[in-house]
């Protein structure tokens, strides 16, 4: 399955080295510990689309403090949310396909703007108004997370997440959407059988 942007700029596409890399170089880590690692996947919308993707998928969780520092190894030990980034990826083939940022306090609009200008590498994103369709015009793809943003080539979508923003492939998000409703039409005669 390679289902997502190709484009070289945009950090979705980019190879898990590479992402690791800048990560590393900059202060971050990867959650080593089961137990911390799998608090910190609750609630993550891509958790219910796993069992739908290739056996190519591996999620990674980073954290990032906010100063850049590297986090001292007690901190690390404790089970409580540090300050911070957690980053969540979740690669396809090796490369990003879904990244969601959170953030331990609030985000700032600063924050927010710099993460979407990251992503667009030289593009622009968009606000998308799916009630406001004109006339004769097709209805939108299907979306499996829901979308607030897309860059203007159509490649990227983004949505807002209270403390954070998930950033996720277009064609990605599609078949993941498609393959749900599908599978839960299959299900739905077994569902209702009996009644």
């Amino acid at each position: 399955m390679n289902a997502f942007s190709s484009t070289a700029e945009a950090r979705i596409g980019e190879r898990r080295d590479s992402v690791e890399r800048r990560l590393f170089s900059s202060g971050g880590i990867m959650y080593r510990d089961d137990v911390v690692e799998a608090s910190r996947r609750k609630g993550m919308p891509y958790l219910k689309y796993l069992e739908l993707m290739s056996s190519s998928t591996d999620v990674r969780v980073y954290y990032k403090t906010a100063d850049g520092r590297r986090p001292s190894s007690k901190e690390l030990e404790e089970k409580r949310l540090l300050p911070g980034w957690d980053l969540h990826v979740l690669y396809v083939d090796g490369k990003s396909a879904i990244e969601v940022y959170k953030r331990s306090q609030a985000m700032t609009d600063y924050e927010l703007n710099q993460l979407l200008t990251l992503q667009a590498q030289g593009s622009f994103w968009k606000k998308v108004d799916k009630k406001a369709k004109a006339e004769g015009e097709e209805e939108p793809p299907p979306s499996a997370f829901g979308y607030e943003m897309e860059l203007d080539n159509g490649s990227i979508r983004a949505k807002k997440m209270g403390n954070g923003l998930m950033v996720f492939d277009k064609r990605l998000d599609v078949m993941l959407a498609t393959m749900q409703d599908s599978d839960q039409q299959e299900k739905a005669p077994l569902s209702v059988s009996g009644f």
